[in-house]
């Protein structure tokens, strides 16, 4: 049902509130009796006398629903759904058309997403994003339709892993398939549909973060991005590795806040730099050589991470402060050390967690604090590779030191 159709029912009185628009049960006008007739309590609200504080934070509230509800009578020209929000993390799971029109008017996603059919629909979306990259899943057993809804200096990548895509754009279409990834302009997009049994990973990244990265790996000056190819498959060494770095990228929003991650803004980075390094272009000018980093280019380039391993790490500012480029850095990284730049930084994170175990002064906090204190929020993940890197548990560590 369209936002309109719910205004008429509701301005009918036929309309009941929605889950977004129920009033809070645990919220009472100040004045109104908490005893019921028989002398028990009403739920939610409290038997004591209101203090002069709760008083005004009961009738602040009041204020707020009866707002809310106003600006949910308005006319549309003066009140519209946001289109689209930052999300750290959503997860929606659709079973009928109205939760469809939910997920459009309240969702904060950029497209709009239609159910191919009536009876018993079926989505299933989860992801993240923020306004340079955005992540998510998409799993449906009925198929669907998507449709732009805001305007977007946006690309967005998709690896359909089961069913079919179509998308339709401007100039043309373009099939997605298992096997194949696409890459297309958001800009150009009329619609996509998916069949039934559908599954894809996908993500969004904006045009001018795209274009800064591509800046920062190969230290160009260009004005645009480079042209990829809109399809492409999925069989090189580096396109897997693509689509397993975006995969990790979606199951860590799954467990922490990026707000609060170290790893995060550099596993995000990482995975613009793979996109630009292993997607087919069009034909055109070749990359530039870059010239080798120094010696005290490289150290200058440690130092620099050594100094904010407690902090979230770009290779870009890496890369600065060695004066040269991301790409001629990860080359300089392999060749000297050989180890990946962020390789460098999860052993040196790593060793900060040993010697953080191995201290009197750390005794009173967990093993887990101790991890994430240093960015490893995934306790599996994290034993296997302390194990691997130390040859004993973290609890060994602590017990040897005890």
């Amino acid at each position: 049902m369209t936002l309109t159709g719910l205004r008429k029912r509701k301005l009918n009185g036929g309309c009941r509130a929605s889950p977004l628009h129920r009033r809070p049960q645990a919220v009472g006008l100040p004045w109104e009796s908490a005893r019921r007739g028989d002398g028990t309590h009403r739920p939610g609200l409290s038997p004591d006398p209101l203090t002069p504080a709760a008083f005004c934070d009961c009738l602040t509230a009041q204020i707020i629903i009866r707002l809310h509800d106003w600006m949910f009578l308005m006319p549309e020209t003066g009140r519209r759904s946001i289109p689209w929000r930052p999300q750290s993390f959503f997860s929606h799971h659709l079973h009928s058309e109205r939760a469809f029109d939910l997920l459009n008017e309240h969702g904060g996603i950029a497209v709009d997403f239609h159910a191919l059919r009536k009876t018993s629909p079926h989505l299933s979306v989860e992801g993240g994003q923020s306004r340079a990259m955005s992540l998510w899943l998409t799993q449906s057993t009925t198929g669907f339709l998507t449709v732009p809804k805001l305007e977007a200096d946006l690309f967005t990548i998709r690896f359909v892993t089961r069913g079919w895509m179509i998308r339709r754009n401007r100039n043309g279409e373009h099939l997605g398939h298992p096997g194949t990834a696409m890459f297309v302009a958001f800009e150009d997009m009329r619609n996509e549909e998916a069949s039934a049994r559908f599954a894809a990973i996908s993500g969004t990244i904006n045009r001018a973060a795209l274009l800064a990265s591509h800046r920062a790996l190969d230290d160009a000056d260009d004005e645009a991005c480079p042209e990829f190819e809109p399809v492409t498959p999925v069989e090189t060494l580096p396109m897997r590795s693509f689509l397993s770095c975006f995969q990790r990228l979606h199951r860590r929003l799954r467990q922490v806040d990026p707000a609060q991650d170290l790893f995060f803004p550099l596993f995000e980075e990482i995975v613009s730099y793979q996109l630009l390094s292993c997607w087919p272009r069009r034909p055109g000018a070749p990359r530039r050589d870059r010239p080798a980093v120094s010696s005290p280019g490289l150290r200058a380039a440690m130092e620099y991470i050594d100094a904010h391993l407690g902090k979230p790490l770009r290779l870009v500012d890496v890369a600065a402060a060695a004066g040269v480029g991301v790409r001629t850095l990860q080359h300089a990284f392999k060749r000297e050390l050989g180890m990946t730049p962020l390789a460098f930084i999860i052993e040196r994170r790593m060793q900060r967690v040993h010697a953080d175990l191995a201290s009197p002064d750390n005794a009173d906090r967990s093993v887990a604090d101790v991890a994430r204190r240093w960015g490893f929020v995934h306790m599996g993940d994290f034993a296997q590779r302390y194990r691997r890197r130390f040859g004993c548990t973290p609890t060994e560590t602590r017990r040897q030191a005890g």
